[in-house]
């Protein structure tokens, strides 16, 4: 469940990332010494934010399938 939720948000960084490529004619005067369709820029930002995505949601995803349900009941 947690792992879909991530990549739902994957996605949305992906779309998000896509509008910002078309509105670069807006963003042209706070781009200095990048091209406004800089595919490497485009690249290494959504390989990034994609990277963060799924690793934050994954360390909770891990560590709660480690943990014997009964204890985690327990607690609470």
């Amino acid at each position: 469940m947690s792992m879909r939720r991530s990549t739902r948000l994957t996605r949305t960084l992906t779309v998000i990332l896509a509008a910002a490529a078309g509105l670069t004619h807006l963003m042209k005067a706070l781009l200095f010494e990048v091209s406004p369709f800089d595919p490497t820029t485009y690249g290494a930002v959504s390989v990034v934010l994609a990277l963060a995505a799924l690793l934050a949601s994954y360390i909770p995803a891990h560590r709660a399938t480690t943990i014997e349900p009964v204890e985690a009941l327990r607690v609470e």
